[in-house]
């Protein structure tokens, strides 16, 4: 053997030690993925058992029904994507486990379900090894975690800004009461404080403020919030889930205070109709998603997940049919697997989904416009009927 093949040996077994030694550390291991080409694969990491099994099953049907239907209309030039779902029963390590999996089977993206632990769990994970990550409905503000992080949700801000607007400039609503829940304290206050800002912004007026669920009844918040009122109230903004809504509105109608309520996209429920039957009447509230929008999208959405899992399909399944269609469609633009050159073709996305026309902002978050929805008698019930705002 000569000289030059010693040498050349010699310098082999320094880089594999080398290699070896370096991925001791996971996240070094998944680093050294990033730039290849991949195969047409996309992730999705959910709860499919345990107590949040129902958001990570819509979650996922979302998701397989958007495949189905990119994928039967040609994929990328011919070829399929193909969907790997693992589920993380929204455990910690659990999540890190099934993550590490997707990334070392090549996906080019992994989509979250809107639960905890899928959320928040695999970012770190997906930013070192330049995976795209993308949350299909998370509530929290996740982009700025890292270049390879999306959120696709619609923003509370765009939400109760557009609510507040039309409140103002349709039906002319100028003083407003808030009443903020405690029940779900940290999305209430949130909530309570985006409308604050927004009606402050447009130009209104907050006659009264309570809270309820801090040591005092609901009976003794709305009697507090009628004595602090100097002025008429409008509407009566509400921070919290349904099932608070209807006791605050039992508690005004009682009171003598006939105002509407305005809410966020939590009211719009089943539950909300059902339990609070005409006392919810005139309630006006935002969502993200309306299933009887007549756009051919929806309805050929709305049907396929009828078919499939006997049910209307909610906001849950809407945005993870969305986020993997703007996945696809990044692809598709980018020309490549490439997560590197797909995460830049994502950030400057337009797109029109099931949950309407989504672009992404400067923090790679879904930018979007909200269906604002009132609460109307029909025949001997009540429904959800969408606002004309234009």
């Amino acid at each position: 053997m000569s000289r030059h093949q010693k040498n050349k040996i010699i310098l082999l077994l320094a880089i594999c030690a080398s290699s070896i030694a370096y991925c001791l550390s996971p996240v070094a291991c998944f680093i050294s993925f990033a730039g290849e080409p991949k195969p047409l694969r996309v992730g999705v990491v959910g709860p499919e058992t345990g107590d949040d099994a129902e958001t990570g099953l819509m979650t996922l049907v979302g998701v397989e029904l958007a495949a189905k239907v990119f994928n039967d209309a040609g994929g990328i030039g011919g070829k399929k994507i193909e969907i790997i779902h693992y589920d993380n029963q929204s455990n910690s390590q659990l999540t890190q486990g099934v993550v590490q999996k997707l990334i070392k089977e090549h996906v080019i993206a992994i989509i979250t379900s809107p639960t905890g632990w899928s959320t928040f769990g695999p970012v770190w994970l997906a930013n070192a090894s330049k995976v795209i990550l993308m949350s299909a409905g998370s509530k929290r503000h996740i982009g700025r975690s890292g270049p390879f992080i999306f959120r696709n949700g619609l923003p509370d801000e765009i939400g109760t800004e557009e609510t507040i607007k039309y409140a103002m400039e349709k039906l002319k609503y100028k003083n407003y009461a808030i009443v903020t829940s405690m029940r779900d304290d940290e999305t209430s206050l949130q909530i309570g404080g985006l409308f604050r800002g927004a009606i402050i912004k447009k130009g209104g007026k907050i006659v009264s403020e309570t809270h309820v669920m801090m040591g005092a009844t609901i009976e003794e918040a709305i009697s507090q919030l009628k004595k602090d009122a100097k002025e008429p109230i409008d509407a009566v903004i509400f921070a919290g889930d349904d099932a608070a809504a209807i006791d605050v509105l039992n508690g005004m109608r009682k009171r003598g205070i006939k105002a509407p309520v305005i809410g966020g996209d939590i009211l719009y429920t089943d539950e909300f109709l059902k339990n609070g039957g005409e006392l919810a009447v005139g309630t006006i509230l935002y969502a993200g998603f309306f299933p009887d929008d007549k756009l051919p999208v929806v309805s050929k959405f709305v049907s396929e997940y009828r078919r499939k899992t006997g049910k209307e399909p909610g906001i849950v399944s809407a945005n993870a049919y969305d986020s993997f269609m703007l996945i696809a469609e990044a692809v598709k633009q980018a020309k490549s697997t490439d997560p590197v050159i797909v995460k830049e073709s994502l950030a400057k996305i337009n797109m029109q989904g099931v949950t309407g026309n989504i672009t992404m902002d400067a923090h790679r978050e879904a930018v979007r416009q909200p269906f604002l929805i009132r609460v109307v008698k029909r025949g001997g019930g009540v429904e959800f009927k969408l606002l004309e705002t234009k």
